[in-house]
């Protein structure tokens, strides 16, 4: 699913979320949408900015996690 952003010449666009941190370094987006609205580059709290990030990790573990037993039936 994409995430909404809104790029520094105030046009509103989706991108793939894998771009996401790539397109903020670079200067590209202003704002990006969050589950609870507006995140502003620079005045909102990053994931990765002086601490813990506070909010719902929506990204998600991807693959089985470590907490799972194989049983193989042969």
């Amino acid at each position: 699913m994409n995430i909404q952003v809104m790029y520094q010449d105030n046009i509103i666009g989706e991108i793939d979320p894998v771009l996401l941190d790539r397109m903020i370094k670079t200067g590209k987006v202003k704002m990006f949408m969050r589950s609870d609205g507006w995140a502003m580059i620079g005045i909102s709290q990053m994931r990765g900015d002086s601490g813990p990030y506070a909010g719902i990790d929506r990204r998600g573990r991807y693959g089985p996690g470590d907490e799972v037993n194989y049983n193989v039936i042969t």
